[in-house]
């Protein structure tokens, strides 16, 4: 396994050389517009390219669409995107990253529309460890743990890739401090943003102890 200090300088590095690509982007974005055409971004897409979307990421061995470290902004001008879509992306920043991230998201949002994000759940996690759920952890990612504290750590950390926690307490407020008023509790299968359209994160969220967190938040 790849020690996270080296991961970390990886990604470093991938910002920086990122950043021409950004600013060439912005600069399109103005010229051209977006002819009418609805925007719909998903950030930090991996390997889930979404058909209908803007798929971004920084990591260039994925299918993307942009590629971009969200952490330098986005290149589109204010109020020109539909919808925003991310999972399991946002524990990843550091609390300033995620503060700015957020306000760009806000910003660039035409009025009416709206982000749905999805993170680790922080409250159902400490719920499954004070029930000592053993199970419900990963046994094996990212190291291999036995103990209920070990996949705790596991879940809460991910190796120290994870710099953030959300309960929806916690979200709520950093989409409220980046301008959203309206910021609601979700779940899976469940949008107002995607209506019946909504994509399937997590099926097994549907039933018992959901994994995630799933809050939607709107311009006004």
């Amino acid at each position: 396994m790849i020690h996270q200090r080296y991961k970390d300088l990886y990604f470093l590095g991938l910002s920086k050389a990122t950043l021409p690509n950004y600013y060439l982007r912005r600069t399109l974005s103005r010229i051209r517009g977006t002819n009418g055409r609805p925007v719909h971004l998903h950030l930090g897409c991996g390997p889930n390219y979404l058909p209908g979307f803007v798929n971004v990421d920084a990591n260039p061995g994925h299918k993307i669409d942009l590629w971009l470290d969200v952490r330098n902004g986005l290149p589109y001008p204010d109020g020109s995107v539909a919808s925003i879509y991310t999972t399991h992306v946002l524990e990843h920043f550091f609390p300033d990253e995620l503060a700015r991230l957020l306000a760009e998201c806000y910003r660039v949002l035409r009025s009416g529309g709206g982000m749905r994000i999805i993170v680790p759940s922080l409250r159902t996690a400490i719920e499954a460890y004070n029930r000592r759920e053993v199970n419900w952890f990963s046994a094996q990612f990212p190291r291999p743990y036995d103990s209920l504290g070990g996949r705790f750590v596991n879940f809460i950390f991910c190796d120290g890739q994870h710099r953030s926690a959300f309960d929806f307490t916690h979200m709520q407020e950093m989409l409220r401090r980046a301008g959203f008023a309206e910021v609601t509790e979700t779940a899976e299968g469940q949008s107002v943003l995607y209506g019946d359209k909504v994509l399937s994160y997590d099926p097994g969220d549907r039933e018992g102890l959901p994994r995630s967190l799933y809050v939607e938040a709107f311009k006004k």
